[in-house]
């Protein structure tokens, strides 16, 4: 890479306007569903220095953020010359990468101002972290901002640890699909949010006002149904009434690319990705699955590097039987997996020419919310849950989620009828829980039944 190209990618040096025709910025400002991720930048201060990693699926809007992280800067008065962006999609190897951030360090010098360094798709570069390991102990990144994004959360997590004392202020971070209650955030409505323990406290009655209040956000719902968490097919969905087939097709393109750069034979890739509808929400092991691939992916060994691979880039979500003496997964029991988000049970769905039911993908909806964001750095191999459990007779709880060390169990009915029947495993294990509803509202002594477009809009993810 030239200089020129770096005065390309970092346009605001000759002209801080120029962010504003950024391609990213432009996309965000053009957007009908523009979606503003102040969380991130309430963890990542722009007055402390630190080096901070982001992961999250492509796709997701990383390099969005980036962009509006700059645009921030410059708003703010921050001399372009001390911002620096970087993708690493085109570059070569480690060395490159370190001989690119010298360039920019010898082309403005160091000063007593912060420098600000963005550094897109980093894991894309084998042994990334020894190039960041070598210019922090050159002094190269003090007083510097470093922000480093990925969509291999493998990459990222062995790298990152390889860092230690090297962050700072900084920390390791992820970006996923957005919450129900983030999409109304994002739509200017306020919702209460009620911590899951909280909730099952409820009673009938007040179970029937929440109701009653937010009744209107079915219409909300209904549309995030349709879309999942995807900023961009959110943006496509309102504005055009339907997801576009370009849109549609940049996920497909992720999933199958980068499938097949890490895992090898496109054809063994999309014989396992056409072969998902049929496992989705339904336990299995690893071994029950070797009947249902051709040869070429028959070993048990690579079944799992493949279902592993899919939790690492944040495509598929694997959930883990729990020990409930232990509150920990027992890895030899069956797992289930569940796709990141809408957008990619369609793609999914696309491929293999199967519809994925729609009781499965509210399933999925369910499991996205009761995920937090701290215990997924590592990508979406649930080790620390939400889990699930099963008996040896076979009766199954949907999740099992872990919450201050206590196990909450929730079963998803996403139908117009509940009868006892449908809690009794719940009732007579835990003796508590929640039944996650289509949209019926009930307290059976401690078990709770909540719509589901209620309960994914007041929960969300924890609000401890």
């Amino acid at each position: 890479m030239n200089l020129d190209e770096l005065y390309v990618l970092n346009r605001w040096w000759r002209d801080k306007e120029a962010i504003k025709t950024d391609r990213n910025i432009v996309q965000y400002e053009k957007s009908t569903f523009k979606y503003f991720p102040k969380k991130l930048f309430e963890q990542i201060p722009s007055d402390s220095s630190g080096i901070y990693t982001l992961r999250g699926p492509r796709q997701i809007g990383k390099t969005t953020f980036l962009k509006l992280y700059i645009k921030s800067l410059l708003s703010k008065g921050t001399s372009p010359s001390k911002i620096f962006f970087l993708t690493c999609d085109g570059l070569k190897d480690r060395l490159e990468l370190i001989e690119i951030i010298e360039a920019y360090f010898k082309l403005y010098g160091k000063t007593e101002e912060m420098s600000y360094i963005f550094i897109d798709e980093i894991t894309v570069i084998e042994d990334w972290q020894v190039s960041i390991k070598y210019l922090s102990d050159l002094g190269r990144l003090d007083n510097c901002l470093l922000i480093l994004t990925g969509s291999s959360a493998y990459d990222l997590k062995t790298s990152s640890e390889k860092l230690p004392g090297r962050k700072g202020e900084g920390k390791d971070l992820v970006f996923l699909p957005i919450t129900f209650n983030e999409f109304l955030e994002n739509v200017d409505i306020d919702v209460e949010k009620i911590p899951l323990m909280n909730l099952l406290k409820l009673n009938q009655e007040e179970l029937k006002i929440l109701r009653l209040k937010y009744a209107y956000l079915t219409e909300y719902f209904t549309k995030y149904l349709t879309t999942g968490g995807f900023p961009r097919v959110i943006s496509d969905f309102l504005e055009y009434g339907t997801i576009s087939e370009t849109t549609k097709n940049i996920y497909l393109d992720f999933v199958l690319g980068d499938a097949q750069k890490y895992l090898g034979a496109r054809k063994n890739v999309l014989e396992l990705l056409r072969k998902l509808p049929d496992i989705f929400g339904q336990r299995f092991s690893w071994n029950s699955l070797v009947d249902i691939f051709s040869s070429s992916i028959r070993s048990e060994e690579t079944i799992q590097k493949y279902f592993e691979y899919f939790g690492y880039s944040f495509i598929l979500a694997n959930v883990f039987y729990v020990d409930l003496s232990k509150k920990t997964v027992a890895m030899k029991k069956q797992k289930k997996t569940y796709p990141v988000d809408r957008v990619i049970a369609d793609v999914v769905s696309q491929l293999s020419g199967k519809p994925i039911d729609v009781s499965k993908v509210v399933e999925m909806m369910v499991l996205r919310h009761l995920i937090q964001e701290k215990d997924v750095l590592d990508g979406l191999n649930l080790y620390n849950g939400p889990f699930y459990w099963y008996s040896d007779k076979g009766n199954e709880i949907d999740f099992v989620a872990k919450v201050e060390e206590v196990l909450v169990p929730i079963e998803v009915k996403y139908q117009n009828r509940i009868s006892k029947s449908d809690y009794t495993t719940i009732k007579r294990v835990f003796g508590k829980g929640l039944v996650v509803t289509k949209d019926a509202v009930f307290k059976d002594e401690n078990i709770l039944g909540i719509p589901v477009w209620l309960f994914l809009a007041v929960v969300g993810l924890y609000h401890n």
